[in-house]
């Protein structure tokens, strides 16, 4: 499996965090509905885990940063680019910040 990792600051209130996070969930659902098989929630709805056939994504923010950790199968990399880009892209425009 191949991993990424991807952590910025969000610079917003942890509150404030988890309702960007909560909406670049949903953001995701509805643009891979085919793919994002599985979305789990923390209790405390500061981190989240999508799934699908042979991958995981994970996510969380804490009082400074947003993290995203994917396992990607090697064979699912024809994916991995496309729902990458969209997780980062979605993260992008609900965190407002340019990612690298």
């Amino acid at each position: 499996m191949s991993l990424v990792r991807l952590s910025f600051k969000h610079g917003k209130t942890l509150d404030e965090a988890r309702t960007h996070l909560a909406s670049s969930v949903s953001q995701l659902t509805g643009q891979f509905p085919g793919i994002i098989q599985h979305v789990e929630w923390s209790e405390d709805r500061s981190s989240v885990q999508l799934a699908g056939t042979g991958f995981e994504i994970r996510m969380r923010v804490d009082p400074e940063e947003v993290h995203v950790t994917g396992d990607i199968p090697l064979l699912g990399r024809l994916l991995a680019s496309p729902l990458m880009s969209g997780v980062k892209g979605v993260l992008e425009r609900n965190f407002q910040k340019r990612l690298t």
